[in-house]
């Protein structure tokens, strides 16, 4: 009687050839092909399959050309790992930031995204056509200039009227860099100009902080204006700030007890102009 081995369609004499041919034939050879290794038995080739570490799984990170033994161990590296941390980048400025309220801040207040935006200051100087108008000065500066140019006398029709446009420039621009008192990003702004850490989480936290600081709002609007990472100089008290006010002619007229004046700093303004510069 002849055994037959049907994948290979061959007779064998005896039972025995045919074992003989199924164990040494490479036709029915149990390898593995990336190893390069023969095994004897199916079962064999499956316990190398299994505990070979060249057949571990494999989770592979492809940003980082690393692997990792688990799918728990790919995630926290993901997770955690500087390389894959969420970034929130300007092109411009070549710069990322942690967070997207951190991106809309520097685009909101750094110089750079303001270039081709006038602001109520600018307006006002460039109105004086033979000035030589530096947005990068001080406005108190660019004033003081202005003033000794046209030599106003104090108290004249035409000094009286650029000291008004002036300060009306002064309030519009204060409104454009800090905004509405309902504006949880227009109080972080005037948080991060006087320094609060951490930034607080509402708007009645912000203005409680607020409320302690003494500080110059000319020098708060020039924070706005040149995007410092500095915060502003702030004071001890009233009578400190208003000496502070005197001699650097830092003015800012206190018209937000008026209808209208809902801004951020009218909580500012109402403690440090109470009496009269």
């Amino acid at each position: 009687m002849h055994s037959r081995c049907i994948p290979c369609d061959r007779s064998f004499d005896s039972e025995t050839s045919l074992k003989q041919h199924k164990r040494t034939s490479l036709a029915h050879a149990f390898n593995c092909m990336p190893c390069n290794r023969r095994f004897d038995s199916e079962e064999a080739l499956q316990q190398h399959l299994r505990n070979s570490p060249a057949h571990a799984p494999s989770f592979d990170c492809d940003d980082c050309d690393r692997s990792f033994d688990s799918e728990e161990a790919l995630q926290q590296h993901l997770r955690d790992s500087p390389a894959h941390a969420l970034s929130f980048d300007c092109e411009t400025c070549n710069r990322s930031f942690g967070n997207e309220e951190a991106l809309e801040q520097h685009l909101r207040d750094s110089r750079i995204h303001q270039q081709d935006t006038e602001t109520p200051l600018d307006v006002f100087f460039r109105s004086f056509p033979t000035f030589d108008y530096d947005p990068s000065l001080p406005p108190a500066t660019s004033y003081a200039n202005l003033q000794r140019q046209e030599g106003w006398c104090r108290g004249s029709a035409a000094s009286n009227d650029a000291w008004n446009r002036y300060q009306d420039a002064l309030q519009s621009e204060l409104h454009m860099w800090y905004g509405a008192e309902n504006d949880l990003t227009a109080w972080h702004a005037l948080c991060r100009a006087i320094g609060v850490e951490p930034l607080p989480k509402t708007c009645e936290q912000c203005e409680e902080a607020a409320r302690r600081t003494h500080v110059n709002i000319v020098d708060l609007i020039e924070w706005g204006r040149s995007g410092s990472e500095e915060k502003v100089q702030t004071f001890r008290d009233v009578a400190e700030l208003r000496a502070y006010t005197k001699e650097t002619r830092k003015i800012f007229r206190n018209t937000f007890d008026q209808e209208g004046g809902n801004v951020v700093l009218r909580h500012l303004l109402r403690k440090i102009f109470r009496e009269s510069l």
